[in-house]
């Protein structure tokens, strides 16, 4: 897999290196694992996998809950 360069500002990446060390791992292997995270749920991108209607965007601290959420599988 090829290197992928991520920018994030200094409040960005003291909140993933806290989560990181939260979750046991390094923050290179959090982001990776949020990533894949990602690509696998939207994997289902055929029209009927989708979900009908709109969608609601989570707010900061939702966000932050489902991530810490995920942390614990």
């Amino acid at each position: 897999m090829g290197l992928v360069n991520v920018e994030l500002n200094y409040e960005q990446s003291a909140r993933i290196e806290l989560l990181a060390i939260y979750a046991g791992k390094r923050s290179s292997q959090l982001l990776l694992d949020a990533a894949m995270l990602l690509l696998d749920s939207d994997a289902g991108c055929c029209e009927h996998c989708r979900p009908a209607g709109p969608q609601n965007f989570l707010d900061e601290e939702q966000l932050e809950a489902r991530f810490a959420q995920l942390l614990h599988r």
